[in-house]
């Protein structure tokens, strides 16, 4: 698909275009520079056009260490795969001699560009307009990210670059399939406390270096979604930025960070929960495990740093303990030994993750279920209410990812919450469903599907 990068200064702009083209809220903009650190992709459809969008951290030189060097080689990357760069510039700014050096460099790569100046509205970026025509190049486009002013302007720049570069109209006639299409993608959302290897993990994943990473907690800002082919399956893989306590979640900026990283679990079909094996589950952890319980989506335990663990078995032993003791409502929840740092149980940990996608889409036909419920209900019946029998009469599956249950009953608000446990623990026994947070609801009702 055709790519175009977006560069410019930090706070400039460019999330804020970039969520114009992709969709609202799929970047997270903030008046603080230097939010966007990682590539972030997004497709867009423009009218007739069909292009990939790319974000990119905003280009300083000034930066300096190794956590900067990564955040300007994802930049660099970009643009070496772009088929066209938007170069932003504030428009009521004006040019400033980093522009000046950094166009010097894309003239260089002979990749078509064109200047897009922003904040544009009414005449606060006459300065801009006045002054880009200095960075060499020839089409500039007044625009305003913020209140879509300058789209028709973008939008014919975009066809005549896009039907240049590739001697095709990226039509709706011309049926061309994206890769979504191709066939189903599983998402999978990397989540976790900040500094428990998440971005590391996902580098080593998809074998190139994606994602800036570091020693500091804290890099990853954006939720940044990755394709990812594995075993003739499509995901994406999700990075997000890490959840501390929300009683430390303060200034404006992390609270959208939050935001991001919760939607990613509400719209993920799994979720990896990354933990600092030394450190094994603390609240934090346990607290973001039942967010992933309560969405209803198949969870996994990463116990990271695996290889720098001494005493291996008793820290083995502890984090099942603390999962059986404070998340007893899923049953078995896998955890994978590993280390993402050194690619070590990757293999594994995708393998489980494959085998939950499938089990969460599992369908059980309700004369199964009902033959299932017959001889457990004789041999455990439930407990009387009011010195009354409270019958179990039917059950049925009424929905996938996660498999949820109703069950019709005499009086369901006088069943124990023990015995919903025990019907519960059955299902995931006697249908392969441990590891899941599966549902059960409670009906008052005859067997809907018998005439009284």
């Amino acid at each position: 698909m055709f790519q175009i990068v977006l560069v410019g200064r930090p706070n400039v702009g460019k999330s804020t275009l970039f969520n114009r083209l992709v969709g609202p809220g799929k970047a997270i903009v903030n008046d603080q520079p230097g939010v966007t650190r990682d590539r972030k992709y997004g497709q867009v459809s423009f009218l007739d056009l069909e292009f990939m969008l790319v974000d990119t951290a905003g280009i300083d030189d000034s930066l300096k260490g190794d956590t900067e060097r990564e955040i300007k080689l994802q930049t660099e990357i970009a643009v070496r795969e772009a088929d066209l760069i938007i170069f932003v510039i504030d428009g009521r700014v004006g040019v400033l001699p980093t522009e000046r050096a950094f166009s010097k460099y894309l003239i260089k790569t002979n990749k078509p560009t064109f200047v897009l100046v922003n904040k544009c509205e009414g005449s606060k970026g006459l300065v801009g307009l006045t002054e880009s025509n200095s960075l060499g190049f020839e089409t500039i486009i007044p625009f305003s990210a913020e209140h879509g002013e300058g789209l028709s302007d973008l939008y014919d720049t975009l066809k005549q670059q896009i039907e240049d570069k590739s001697n095709v109209s990226l039509s709706a006639e011309n049926n061309i399939k994206t890769e979504n299409t191709k066939s189903e993608i599983t998402k999978i959302g990397i989540i976790g406390r900040p500094n428990t290897g998440k971005s590391t993990l996902i580098n080593n994943l998809v074998g190139q270096k994606r994602l800036v990473t570091g020693p500091q907690a804290g890099i990853t800002r954006d939720a940044i979604e990755i394709s990812w082919y594995y075993k003739s399956q499509n995901f994406c893989i999700v990075d997000t930025a890490g959840l501390r306590k929300k009683s430390k979640v303060h200034d404006i900026l992390e609270k959208s960070m939050v935001g991001d990283t919760l939607k990613t679990i509400k719209y993920s079909n799994i979720c990896i929960l990354l933990i600092d094996s030394d450190k094994g589950l603390d609240k934090q952890d346990l607290t973001i495990a039942r967010v992933v319980a309560g969405e209803g989506r198949g969870l996994i335990i990463g116990a990271n740093m695996w290889d720098k663990v001494i005493d291996k078995d008793q820290v083995r032993q502890k984090i099942f303990n603390q999962l059986e003791k404070s998340l007893s409502q899923i049953k078995n929840i896998q955890v994978v030994f590993m280390s993402g740092l050194h690619g070590q149980g990757l293999d594994k940990l995708m393998d489980i993750a494959i085998d939950i996608k499938k089990r969460l889409d599992i369908r059980i036909s309700t004369g199964k279920l009902n033959r299932w419920l017959t001889p457990i209900i004789e041999n455990n019946p439930a407990p009387l209410y009011k010195g009354k029998m409270n019958r179990i009469r039917y059950i049925t599956q009424v929905n996938i990812r996660p498999p949820t249950f109703a069950v019709f009953m005499s009086s369901p608000e006088n069943l124990p919450d023990s015995y919903k446990r025990f019907l519960m623990s059955s299902l995931m026994d006697d249908f392969g469903l441990s590891g899941l947070p599966i549902r059960v609801m409670l009906r008052k009702g005859n067997n809907p599907y018998v005439e009284n």
